[in-house]
């Protein structure tokens, strides 16, 4: 068989266990045998169709001629000094696509435990909201990725490292609500009952403020899960420049979803905000942004710009605030009342910071 027609293949992680249950009843099987395949993907994470075994034969040979199992052709990692590891993912279906795992230890200097590891999953390759700031968007959208390739992100690495993810968050290349369908298969997969791979309470979702997508969110989700809002400006006319989808969703239809979501869902709400010198780091800036927050439970996360020339891009007018700069930024808002924190640039050496995520020749 022609690599060309492996590759044409559909990969079976991108069918969830009601997706099984229909071809099981297509193919005159018993129902129970998707539970079965479900297991044998996502519990004991076999590598191939051959190495199923609850599975009968006959039935291992047609799926092994009708699917793939691994979305990943191959990777390969860069480490940074601080534990952070990029993925550069090589997709079987053409194109590649990078994430981050991010360690978290223990506070006690003499543990080096890891407390959390969180993996940051692409759900796009390139992007197409074009965000001033980021890295990924100067890449233009080439595609969507399958909800295949988004679970084998996570599945990847943790057969690499050995470790359990237990965090997950699109922040990585794209806006996953213009990938809706397959964000949502995708967090379907993982959070199964049969044997989830994360808790739906360690997902979040991040958007630069696709309105109508927040609205139905819910609705598509078997369970809620953790919302991230990349804001970086609390009037439109800056928010505009910084992030385009603003002109069609602005801030007040933004600020209204968000609260309609905490209201359904409980959850507190995250918001991002890069911190750029004499642009949105004003007093005023300061105190629209405090207000903006404390209308519902939530947390701001106030962050580090990071410099994105590596990948050629015209970005004047975007100066990086000192760290002085950010932690009384930090601190003025939390005397407003506002939940603030300064967030640590991890994998800032190896391009794997906030909106640094765009494959090149300088690949990890």
């Amino acid at each position: 068989m022609s690599d060309k027609n492996k590759i044409e293949k559909d990969c079976i992680k991108n069918l969830s266990l009601v997706d099984l249950q229909t071809l099981m009843e297509k193919w005159g099987e018993p129902k129970y045998r998707a539970e079965q395949i479900f297991r044998e993907l996502y519990a004991q994470r076999a590598e191939t169709f051959t190495a199923f075994k609850l599975i009968p034969k006959k039935l291992k040979t047609r799926l092994k001629k009708e699917f793939i199992i691994n979305s990943i052709k191959d990777f390969i990692t860069r480490k940074s000094s601080d534990g952070t590891v990029k993925y550069l993912f090589n997709l079987v279906g053409g194109n590649s696509i990078e994430s981050v795992l991010i360690p978290s230890y223990d506070n006690n200097e003499d543990d080096e435990t890891i407390k959390r590891l969180t993996l940051c999953v692409s759900s796009q390759v390139g992007c197409g909201i074009n965000c001033m700031f980021c890295a990924t968007g100067k890449l233009k959208l080439t595609r969507n990725l399958t909800a295949a390739e988004i679970v084998d992100q996570v599945l990847n690495v943790e057969a690499d490292t050995g470790l359990k993810v237990t965090n997950v968050v699109f922040m990585g290349m794209g806006e996953p609500l213009q990938n809706f369908d397959n964000v949502v298969k995708a967090i379907e997969i993982l959070t199964n009952d049969i044997n989830p791979i994360v808790s739906s309470k360690k997902i979040t979702v991040s958007t630069a403020g696709i309105v109508p997508k927040i609205k139905i969110l819910l609705e598509h989700l078997p369970k809620p899960v953790k919302l991230a809002i990349s804001l970086h400006s609390t009037t439109n006319g800056l928010r505009d420049k910084l992030i385009p989808v603003n002109t069609k969703w602005n801030i007040e239809s933004l600020r209204q979803v968000i609260e309609d979501y905490y209201r359904k869902t409980k959850l507190p709400i995250t918001y991002e905000y890069i911190l750029f010198k004499g642009l949105n780091d004003s007093d005023d800036d300061m105190k629209r942004l405090a207000k903006f927050v404390r209308s519902i439970p939530s947390k701001i996360n106030i962050i580090p710009y990071h410099d994105i020339s590596f990948i050629e891009t015209d970005v004047s007018g975007l100066k990086a605030a000192t760290i002085s700069e950010i932690e009384d930024f930090v601190r003025r808002l939390r005397n407003e009342g506002a939940n603030a924190f300064v967030r640590t640039s991890s994998g800032f050496d190896i391009d794997a910071a906030c909106g640094q995520l765009a494959f090149s020749e300088r690949k990890p």
